[in-house]
């Protein structure tokens, strides 16, 4: 072989056995192993071509020398060596790399990559960095949201347990100063001051629902921990299937952001309306500013008139059926909440107002009080205890839910073709989304609804 018995200008380079990677090898390796280099050897080094090998060392057992393990995927050259050899470590096990020339069919530059990489095929380090650290950024929200979350939940229950106990005792105070001949003045203030804090604990849970606040949070913490992974789920598929890089990019940003906004962390002065006068869905995603038409491409991306008007008709649906089930479902809950959380602290009240007035001679309203304090406790107990404000702030972020893939379905018929994510993955992924299998048309006409996974 050409490469084996090469002249003596390669075998002077002694150790030097590969460029750019260089360690000393002692041994020569087999000329049985040996690679031809591509092209015609015209006796010199000069012929040599770069040869893509692979290079792995292997430990020798039962030999005196130390041997370590190494391997090399891709060297920049192959120089020749003599043929006395015992090492055999040069292994030809897979296709060699060649490198696309821009004129080549083949070429990256001829791909539409939609911008996730240059015209040489190499991915955009910049761009790339920028969605990581979005991806990041969306981790530690999810795990801050996650954090209060909990503790807003501990907080309900504290709340809900304190005011039970505390109503408890004001009304068994107020019963056993009912009973005896003349009322005790100091079970009558005792009555009064257990009454009064806990109406002033039942008001504080009706103004702020930890229920519902613990809600918020779990929601945040997944929907952050969506995006994250969205990201990095997005940077194993082929740019090709991607969406736009500008676009994607762009669209990533303006989730995080709509999440802060419409899950914030502190109580005040940005927390969200418990009791809001309009009930509207939870705002997961932007709201995307685009033509009105498509604008036409000739690039199919993977996009057929099929899957178009299958996705067009789904989120003609979505908006009519689901987003609508789901908004009345939360109005329905925003009443009685609202009236129960007003009810609570005042039957409390008026409780620690007939404790206290009852303890005059001649008047007999303790019994009374102790009737107010066991209504105020079950009416905080309906309340809080039943979770209403969770339960409505579930059916608000249901709605959307279902809000955020319809506005995400209408923006993506607004771009052109040649920037979407591919038309069968893009219908994979809604179908998926809806608790749906991937199949066209995704819901049959007589359906009421399309979501099938809540």
């Amino acid at each position: 072989m050409a490469a084996c018995n090469g002249p003596s200008t390669a075998s002077n380079l002694g150790s030097q056995f590969i460029s750019g990677n260089q360690f000393a090898v002692g041994d020569a390796y087999n000329s049985s192993h040996c690679i031809t280099p591509t092209g015609t050897h015209n006796g010199s080094s000069q012929g040599l071509k770069q040869v893509p090998i692979r290079i792995s060392r292997k430990s020798g057992h039962g030999s005196g020398r130390s041997r370590c393990n190494s391997r090399l995927l891709r060297p920049s050259c192959a120089l020749a060596t003599p043929r006395h050899t015992k090492f055999n470590s040069v292994v030809q096990d897979w296709t060699p790399f060649n490198p696309a020339s821009p004129g080549s069919p083949i070429s990256p530059s001829q791909h539409n990559t939609k911008g996730w990489t240059d015209r040489n095929g190499v991915d955009d380090s910049r761009l790339l960095a920028q969605l990581r650290n979005i991806a990041l950024a969306a981790q530690d929200r999810s795990e801050m949201h996650a954090i209060i979350g909990v503790q807003r939940d501990n907080w309900n229950k504290l709340c809900h347990m304190t005011v039970n106990m505390t109503t408890i005792a004001a009304a068994m105070l107020a019963a056993m100063n009912s009973g005896v001949g003349s009322t005790s003045l100091s079970m009558s203030v005792a009555a009064f001051l257990l009454n009064g804090g806990a109406a002033g604990f039942m008001y504080l849970a009706g103004k702020y629902q930890p229920s519902q606040l613990a809600e918020e949070q779990r929601t945040a913490s997944r929907f952050h921990k969506l995006l994250a992974r969205d990201i990095e789920t997005t940077l194993l598929i082929d740019p090709r299937l991607r969406k736009d890089a500008h676009l994607y990019t762009e669209e990533v940003m303006g989730r995080l952001q709509a999440l802060d906004v419409g899950f914030p962390l502190p109580l005040k002065p940005n927390g969200l309306e418990k009791f809001p006068k309009v009930v509207a869905p939870s705002v997961l995603g932007p709201v995307a500013d685009l033509p009105e038409t498509e604008i036409p491409a000739n690039n199919t991306n993977g996009w057929t008139d099929a899957i178009t008007k299958d996705l067009q008709r789904t989120a003609d649906k979505l908006q009519t059926s689901d987003i609508a089930k789901y908004v009345r479902a939360a109005r329905n809950k925003e009443t009685p909440n609202k009236r129960l959380a007003i009810a609570a602290p005042v039957f409390a009240v008026v409780a620690a107002l007939l404790s206290l007035v009852g303890c005059w001679p001649g008047i007999q309203l303790a019994g009374v009080a102790a009737a107010c304090s066991i209504v105020a406790v079950l009416v905080s107990s309906f309340s809080n205890g039943g979770q209403i404000g969770m339960i409505f702030e579930l059916y608000r972020n249901c709605a959307g839910y279902y809000a955020e893939m319809e506005q995400d379905i209408q923006s993506t018929m607004r771009i052109p073709v040649c920037q979407r994510e591919d038309g069968e993955l893009y219908h994979q992924r809604i179908a998926l989304q809806l608790g749906r299998r991937d199949q066209t048309p995704l819901f049959l006409s007589e359906e009421k609804s399309v979501g099938k996974l809540f």
